[in-house]
């Protein structure tokens, strides 16, 4: 297999794109950014944002900061993306509850209907009781 090797101006990577002022940086200028949108503070791991950078990397060779505004954009957009699938996951968990009650205390709704209900005390068989009757539910 032939690999063809060609010599571009400016492809040449600049020390300063993994030192530890270029991650601190990054790693406060993702804080600055997402403070606007969420109460905590948070804070991206070291090791994730060299993760990214060497991702930078392999896609384009460009100047240090077009490399750095790529990689905090794709820092950003995955914690974003992964933060509105835990929300929407716990609404979920929240209103599994509700879900699954025969009777809506807040509109009070019943999913069944209560005339047809037949306890165990009104139905007898040979003079012995029983339990007795079905519930008709109605799934919306």
């Amino acid at each position: 297999m032939n690999v063809v090797h060609t010599i571009i101006p400016g492809t040449c990577l600049n020390e300063s794109y993994f030192d530890d002022e270029n991650i601190t940086y990054i790693q406060n200028r993702i804080t600055e950014l997402l403070a606007y949108e969420f109460n905590q503070k948070i804070i991206v791991s070291r090791p994730d944002i060299i993760r990214v950078l060497e991702r930078v990397l392999v896609e384009r060779r460009e100047n240090v900061p077009k490399m750095n505004q790529r990689a905090m954009m794709y820092i950003l957009d995955d914690f974003r993306t992964h933060q509105i699938e835990v929300n929407r996951n716990l609404r979920w968990q929240d209103d599994y509850v509700y879900s699954q009650r025969n009777l809506n205390p807040i509109s009070n709704v019943a999913r069944f209907d209560p005339q047809i209900l037949k306890l165990n005390d009104r139905k007898k068989y040979d003079g012995k009781e029983r339990v007795g009757g079905t519930q008709r539910f109605y799934f919306t």
